[in-house]
């Protein structure tokens, strides 16, 4: 055959792929359009906010949705500039499915721990946690870990839709109660519209029942801060045994995977129980019957009120290079001291302004009248929480309390404020686990404008030198007296001057509420600066205390002070009383109704999973009832704390069916606290704290921060 000849067929050949990849672009746009037109509307039916994004989406100039020679969608990727799929891209998504689930990445908690915790202070949740806990050993002991992917599974957090064609197949092969979408790109998200049958999914998903939530847009760096809301407004136990998924290779994701790893206990966080709930009514319905000072809030201080500076003074251990600044400059400021940080004030000779505390047993009134005197309390304000001991206020020359959040004490004053006034006073948010979170937050919701942290450090460079050595935990030659209570397992994260800060899941908790906090008042003109040689806290200004300039103030400490406690706060109305909203009979009704869901029969893992969670979206269901929302508090936290550990209990060892007996062991324990909870709530729904601590001996624990 001539050159000429090899020309023109080459040409021909040209001709008909040509004519072929237009015949298939053609039949393509066809049904890409219709299967775009369906997915929309049903976006319009199940998610009308993605509907309303996408029905006039105008994507990127990188956009590129281009047809196989299969005729199949594939797609540019943005970052790489590289088609995102092989030529099969349904047979490609299909083996990365089987493959995910051959070995499957599941976040999985060891609660091995929970049967060695102590009692000290005879809380019903301890020993509660502590029986669960003996079932659960007993499992890990006797059963191999499952290393499986169930049938069945509590939740899937998938990480990238791309053109979607792994969800239906992933779907079949497992099914979950919670399903998690996250694409950050729309771009991505815009193209799956055209190739992948959504409007099928979401039929299928919402006829199994399980509950399904997609995140479009959302850049990788807030997506762990998206799954923390989500699990917060559904409960911790939508992401318990989470499998995770990811449809496409992301160094982000991958940290963002490992960070999930790492806090994953901070999902599962009530900061609260049962026993801590009781107190709570009955420190509030208490306390809100003294003559201390409710605070209120203010659309706007006054200019020269709401730039005086606020020193909040922690008692981390970089306190100790920074007292010298903070006594030369405390006449020039406000001085708020966390808890034991006062201690090392005093000894320095200094009197701070503010004192704040947030533990709410009577320890805390311990710790007080052993540490500090009668004269010097006089001379402080106080500042805390509505659950507090109620005779700690007391202690003090002047007392202003703020309503704490996700309180039962507070809901129930705030149904009883709401009948008879028609209104509701303002939670203070953000202020747990630390007392460092319980100050930042009263001064920022307060709108001052200047606030400089110091011995905020949630963490420790040096283990020996745990707080300030001018504090009550060191005797007068620098040795510990008193070790601090460690939470979770330790970690080294990034510091605020550069260095590597050893910290802890509570304190690695209380750094990020703090950088929740200051994100909420982006925008306000808040300028928080941290002095402290600690961990980073996203949101506040590293600044080194010799580098600190205070401007000329046009008002006086003095003025500044008084103005807090005359404006900033209101006396309590006494004639609201909330004890006639217990609701004794209700409460018992939905534990009843929780333990007729649970004694329901299972043979599976399937069918204790679905009667698991069946009785917890019983008592979410109470969230939303305003009326009613005290007694979904109640349980709340305990609800969160066990079912972590029945559905360890559930999938982390052996089979299905070896594994059903020792959790049928866990659940009867459960089943038999809801049995009594209504009898402990009428009979201890009065009863403050009684948990006390002898500061006079050193101890290897203590509860103070």
């Amino acid at each position: 055959m001539s050159s000429i000849d090899q020309e023109i067929n080459q040409l021909a050949s040209s001709i008909d792929n040509a004519k072929s990849q237009i015949e298939r672009e053609s039949k393509f746009v066809e049904q890409a359009n219709k299967q775009f037109e369906a997915n929309l509307l049903a976006f319009k039916h199940y998610f009308p906010d993605i509907y309303e994004r996408f029905v006039s989406y105008q994507p990127t100039d990188k956009f590129n949705l281009f047809v196989n020679n299969n005729g199949s969608g594939n797609i540019t990727d943005t970052k790489l500039n590289v088609p995102f799929y092989s030529e099969d891209p349904i047979l490609q998504s299909q083996k990365q499915v089987d493959d995910a689930i051959a070995l499957p990445e599941v976040c999985r908690v060891d609660q091995s721990v929970i049967e060695h915790l102590s009692n000290e202070t005879n809380f019903v949740h301890v020993d509660l946690l502590k029986s669960i806990g003996v079932v659960y050993n007993k499992a890990k002991s006797e059963l191999p870990p499952n290393n499986k992917l169930d049938d069945v599974i509590p939740s899937v957090i998938i990480f990238g839709v791309g053109l979607g064609y792994h969800l239906s197949y992933l779907n079949e092969q497992v099914k979950a109660s919670y399903i998690n979408i996250f694409e950050p790109n729309e771009d991505y998200f815009f193209g799956s519209l055209f190739c992948f049958d959504w409007a099928n999914y979401l039929k299928r998903i919402d006829d199994q029942g399980s509950a399904l939530y997609i995140g479009i847009g959302v850049p990788e760096e807030e997506l762990y801060e998206e799954l923390y809301r989500r699990a917060q407004y559904l409960g911790a136990f939508s992401i318990s045994n989470s499998f995770f998924y990811q449809h496409y290779p992301s160094q982000e994701v991958n940290e963002l995977i490992e960070k999930i790893k790492i806090n994953f206990h901070q999902f599962f966080m009530g900061w609260g129980f049962f026993d801590d709930a009781l107190m709570s009514i009955a420190h509030t319905l208490e306390n809100t019957q003294k003559d201390i000072n409710l605070l209120v809030q203010h659309d706007k201080l006054p200019t020269e009120i709401e730039k005086f500076p606020i020193f909040i003074v922690a008692n981390g251990p970089s306190l100790d290079k920074d007292i010298e600044v903070i006594r030369a400059m405390k006449d020039e400021v406000v001085l708020v001291s966390c808890n034991s940080a006062t201690t090392a004030l005093l000894k320095q000779g200094i009197i701070p302004d503010f004192h704040v505390a947030l533990e709410r047993t009577k320890a805390t009134a311990d710790f007080l009248t052993a540490f500090i005197t009668p004269e010097q309390r006089k001379k402080i304000g106080l500042i805390t929480v509505n659950v507090m001991y109620p005779e700690v206020p007391e202690l003090f020359g002047w007392c202003g309390v703020g309503f704490k959040g996700n309180e039962p004490g507070t809901s129930i004053y705030h149904i009883a404020e709401y009948i008879k006034t028609q209104k509701i006073t303002t939670t203070v948010g953000y202020c747990n686990p630390l007392v460092g979170n319980t100050a930042l937050s009263f001064f920022a919701s307060k709108k001052f404008k200047e606030i400089y942290l110091f011995g905020v450090d949630n963490g420790y460079v040096d283990p020996n030198h745990h707080h300030s050595k001018a504090s009550y935990y060191y005797n007068d030659k620098g040795s510990t007296i008193h070790n601090p209570l460690k939470m979770g397992n330790e970690m080294v994260v990034e510091g605020n001057f550069g260095k590597k800060v050893i910290t802890d899941h509570f304190m690695y908790t209380g750094k990020e509420q703090m950088e929740r906090l200051l994100e909420s008042f982006k925008g306000t003109h808040l300028n928080c600066y941290n002095c402290s040689d600690g961990t980073k806290i996203e949101g506040a200004l590293p600044l080194h205390s010799s580098d600190i300039l205070l401007d000329q103030q046009p008002t006086t400490k003095q003025h500044v002070i008084q103005f807090i406690k005359q404006e900033c706060y209101k006396p309590f109305d006494k004639s609201i009383d909330a004890k006639e909203y217990l609701d004794f009979d209700i409460f018992e009704s939905i534990c009843s109704s929780m333990v007729e869901i649970l004694e329901q029969p299972m043979n599976s893992r399937e069918q204790a999973l679905e009667n698991l969670l069946a009785s917890l979206r019983f008592l979410y269901s109470f969230k939303q009832e305003a009326r009613y929302a005290h007694l979904y508090l109640i349980l709340e936290g305990e609800c969160l704390y066990t079912s972590s550990i029945l559905l360890s209990a559930l999938y982390n060892f052996g089979t299905s069916e070896e594994a059903l007996p020792y959790y049928s062991d866990a659940l009867v324990l459960w089943i038999d606290f809801l049995k009594q909870a209504p009898t402990y709530y009428r009979e201890r729904w009065n009863q403050l704290s009684d948990y006390s601590f002898d500061y006079s001996k050193p101890s290897v624990e203590n509860i103070e921060n």
